[in-house]
């Protein structure tokens, strides 16, 4: 049984450990950069172990979310000199859109391929961002409590009890 002076600290604890959710009301555009990298770092892992499972409907589902947050970041003008939103439109948002035809044709080949080179985009927006040390690499492990393998068909459900 945790006692009452321990939950506490157990908040204090989950809070520092764990990223901060966005809170109802935040405007989205003050977020900051680094939010969104964040964000985008975390959709397009995801986005990798679905393309690496196989799973369409959830590479689908991350393609969506990705975009949104890539939308996000363009319109960040500039964050410490570095035109961000510039680099963007001219470095990411093709990788991008080449990997979104690649779902769209059904070429799981050229999708694997096209996601490593939204990862190489990534790390090329960097280098003209003069962050070098910001590197992308892609990861097959899965540090999310979710399987990324499709699904079964779903079974109907048992008859309820007359």
């Amino acid at each position: 049984m945790i006692r009452t002076t321990s939950v506490p600290v157990i908040l204090v604890a989950a809070l520092l450990t764990g990223p901060l959710p966005v809170l109802a009301g935040d405007d989205a555009h003050d977020l900051g950069l680094v939010t969104w990298m964040g964000r985008l770092q975390y959709y397009a892992h995801k986005l990798g172990l679905a393309v690496d499972a196989g799973n369409k409907p959830l590479v689908a589902y991350y393609i969506h979310e990705v975009e949104e947050v890539i939308e996000m970041i363009e319109d960040i003008d500039d964050a410490d000199g570095v035109p961000v939103g510039k680099l963007v439109k001219e470095i990411l948002v093709p990788a991008f859109e080449s990997l979104e035809t690649a779902f769209d044709t059904g070429d799981a080949t050229r999708l694997d391929a096209d996601y490593n080179r939204l990862l190489g985009a990534c790390n090329q927006c960097h280098e003209k961002a003069n962050r070098p040390y910001l590197i992308v690499e892609r990861r097959h492990d899965n540090p999310y409590m979710q399987r990324f393998t499709p699904s079964r068909a779903p079974v109907s459900p048992a008859p309820a009890p007359e």
